[in-house]
């Protein structure tokens, strides 16, 4: 049930602020949340960009995101990239956005990794978390 209310909050607000590490140092963007699927959070990104390189050097991130009700999900663990064909297919046909970025799966810039060892949380103002998953 918890995990369900996780997938079910990323789903209704998959744009946030993702984290990364660089020089010690924190480092963030936005960003959004693709997919769930077989127990596994997803994410995109390009493989030209820093933001690759600082997840291949510490693979230790985080996205958060908010809802208009000013509840607010934080998403945390370790990147582990993943070249499976069926999972890049997924993500590209279901993503208008993505689509247009790198027209298929088989773009050599495309990647795809999903969170690994990981906690999520959904927290309202003021309080302790109203829902907690290890993952």
């Amino acid at each position: 049930m918890s995990l369900d209310r996780i997938i079910k909050f990323l789903q209704e607000n998959p744009v946030g602020t993702f984290a990364t590490v660089a020089d010690g140092k924190p480092r963030t963007r936005p960003w959004g949340f693709m997919m769930y699927e077989d127990g596994k959070f997803y994410f995109t990104t390009n493989n030209t960009k820093e933001v690759y390189k600082q997840m291949q050097a510490n693979p230790n991130v985080e996205f958060t995101c908010s809802s208009r009700e000013m509840t607010w999900l934080r998403l945390s663990g370790e990147a582990v990239f993943t070249k499976d064909r069926e999972i890049k297919e997924k993500i590209v046909s279901s993503n208008p956005g993505i689509k247009q970025l790198y027209q298929s799966a088989d773009n050599p810039i495309l990647e795809v990794f999903y969170i690994e060892h990981g906690k999520a949380s959904i927290h309202e103002f003021g309080g302790n978390p109203i829902v907690e998953v290890t993952f």
